[in-house]
């Protein structure tokens, strides 16, 4: 994928272009040019989920006297909600909420790639690779099993084992052949 302006990369990740730069001050990587490279930003967001918002939760808990629980710096569990949690205290929303938007950005990002790959042909439908799979050995099976009918009639009549064999080998080749030149639907 092509890196992107902040500005489109905001509307991606449906934030505002100002929490972007704030990201990008936080150190969410960005290529010389200003410019954002989606997977590498996704995957820092992800990882990386903004430091004020774990320091704003730690000066609620000290400013109500509780003791704050440290808070790691990756999110512990890969479930799509979830979130450091502190003693006492609930998820702040805001880290939630951040983390849920980069979570489907890159469910969508990878859902594009997915799709441009299949437009350039570089994927198919399992179904659809089953169906030429399955047609193929039916039309092998079909050259094959008519070998005997076809040739019967002249091997039959013939003493000479060398010109049945070469009989045998023309069909069996003309078979091959045509089964080369087979495509599936």
């Amino acid at each position: 994928m092509e890196p992107i302006l902040k500005s489109q990369f905001a509307k991606r990740i449906h934030v505002s272009p100002g929490r972007v730069s704030q990201l990008i001050a936080q150190g969410m990587p960005v290529l010389p040019d200003g410019r954002i490279d989606v997977p590498s930003a996704l995957n820092w967001i992800e990882s990386h989920i903004d430091q004020s918002h774990k320091d704003a939760v730690a000066r609620r808990q000290s400013a109500l006297g509780e003791q704050p629980a440290p808070i790691p710096d990756a999110p512990a569990a890969a479930t799509p909600t979830a979130a450091p949690m502190t003693t006492g205290a609930l998820p702040d929303p805001g880290r939630v909420l951040l983390t849920a938007k980069a979570r489907r950005a890159i469910v969508e990002l990878r859902r594009a790639e997915r799709a441009e790959r299949k437009e350039n042909g570089e994927l198919v439908e399992v179904v659809e690779v089953q169906r030429a799979v399955e047609n193929l050995i039916a039309n092998a099976k079909s050259k094959l099993l008519g070998l005997g009918h076809r040739l019967a009639p002249r091997v039959a009549i013939e003493s000479n084992v060398a010109v049945c064999k070469r009989l045998i080998d023309d069909a069996v080749d003309e078979a091959l052949t045509d089964l080369i030149g087979y495509e599936a639907a």
